[in-house]
């Protein structure tokens, strides 16, 4: 039929625009088989937050109110560290916002890595680019598979929350397509110590295995994460069959290069008549990037954000297929790259390219939290892509 056309030449379409991706072998084999540089710039680039130390822990402060006044549980405060990065024009990747994502997916390897630019060229390594996304994030927004005949209860983490039971999903119809959504919130973060230089190997890995356990066990982050958990129940019942709706991890611990991370998993049946676009929608923006109730806490974030919008960071990233199949991140960990804004001088114009960088960092705020933890929170997420920054930044002096 006519849709199904329309659909294969869309898929030869796409196919040609990825083969007209034409990057030079030698350019690109060089790039990918010389590591990142390790060397320090003796004019390090800066950082600045769009909103200052002091008005963060304003910020905090006024979150502690909200909450004490039964407006909120948890609000999903973050902030923005901005920077500038000037490279002399030359042709290839090193220097381009791929060279950057290259160096992120190095530094810190994450499930959900993804790398988006948005323009009219052809090319990957072409300088100029409205706007790329070069994203390192752990964490999964939504996914939607095929469901097996039936789902079982046993990778459940050994403890019995009263939400584990999952009823065996056996389609009355051998020819229904059934379909599980998946979501997994992240909430508590801790360093690792595993990569800590000049400390013996045993001693770091006592250390990092202390930080888990720390984070297993820290009444706040597990407060974070189980109302984050108890809202994605909510949002994914929206659109899952009655009963379906079921925890098989509660409070996982996940490590990842950089960070550990206290994560749950949240699943059910989606109902026969819902596509992903509707799955999307139902629970879009994900839950543990704005706090609960969700509605109330982001009218309530966007006062203290002062009405700028977060971008890209805190929204999601990923894919729909066309079996109805579906995988999305939560944008985070993340540097947004666009051409600067700022006029050059017309003698450079030809011979200098300029980018505006932007990290998004933030944390859950609790009754529990204190200014100066989630100030440290908020510089431990965004470390590894300023880190990347830096390295990308020292690859145009070499």
């Amino acid at each position: 039929n006519q849709s199904k056309d329309d659909m294969i030449k869309w898929m030869h379409s796409i196919t040609k625009n990825l083969a007209s991706l034409s990057l030079e072998k030698s350019d690109l084999s060089n790039f990918l088989n010389n590591p990142s540089s390790s060397s320090t710039d003796s004019n390090p680039i800066q950082f600045s937050l769009s909103r200052s130390k002091s008005q963060y822990s304003e910020n905090i402060e006024r979150c502690h109110r909200e909450i004490k006044n039964g407006e909120s549980y948890e609000l999903c405060l973050t902030n923005q560290l901005r920077t500038n990065v000037s490279f002399e024009r030359k042709q290839g990747l090193s220097t381009t916002p791929f060279g950057l994502y290259k160096r992120l997916r190095q530094k810190n390897p994450a499930p959900f890595a993804a790398f988006l630019k948005f323009d009219s060229s052809k090319r990957m390594d072409e300088i100029r680019a409205s706007m790329s996304i070069c994203c390192s994030s752990p964490e999964r927004f939504l996914s939607i598979s095929k469901a097996a005949s039936e789902i079982s209860t046993k990778e459940s983490n050994q403890m019995n929350h009263g939400w584990e039971f999952a009823p065996p999903f056996v389609s009355s119809n051998d020819n229904d397509s059934k379909f599980i959504v998946e979501s997994k919130p992240i909430k508590g973060t801790s360093k690792r110590n595993i990569n800590d230089d000049g400390v013996p190997m045993d001693v770091r890995i006592e250390l990092d295995a202390k930080n888990a356990e720390d984070l297993r066990t820290s009444v706040k982050n597990r407060a974070e994460n189980l109302m984050i958990v108890d809202l994605l129940r909510n949002d994914l019942s929206r659109i899952c069959e009655p009963g379906s709706v079921h925890v098989p991890k509660l409070m996982a611990i996940e490590s990842f290069a950089t960070v550990h991370q206290m994560v749950s998993t949240i699943r059910g049946l989606v109902n026969p008549c819902e596509t992903p676009i509707d799955v999307i929608a139902a629970c879009f923006p994900g839950g543990s990037m704005t706090g609960a109730p969700k509605l109330r806490s982001v009218d309530i974030l966007n006062d203290m954000e002062m009405g700028k919008s977060r971008g890209p960071y805190s929204g999601c990233l990923g894919y729909i297929s066309l079996n109805g199949c579906m995988d999305m991140n939560i944008i985070i960990r993340t540097a947004v790259v666009t051409p600067a804004t700022k006029s050059q001088p017309s003698s450079h114009v030809n011979h200098e390219e300029s980018w505006d960088v932007t990290i998004g960092a933030g944390g859950a705020i609790t009754a529990l939290s204190e200014c100066e933890d989630e100030y440290d929170e908020l510089q431990l997420k965004a470390r590894a892509v300023k880190d990347s920054i830096q390295e990308w930044h020292c690859s145009g002096s070499n």
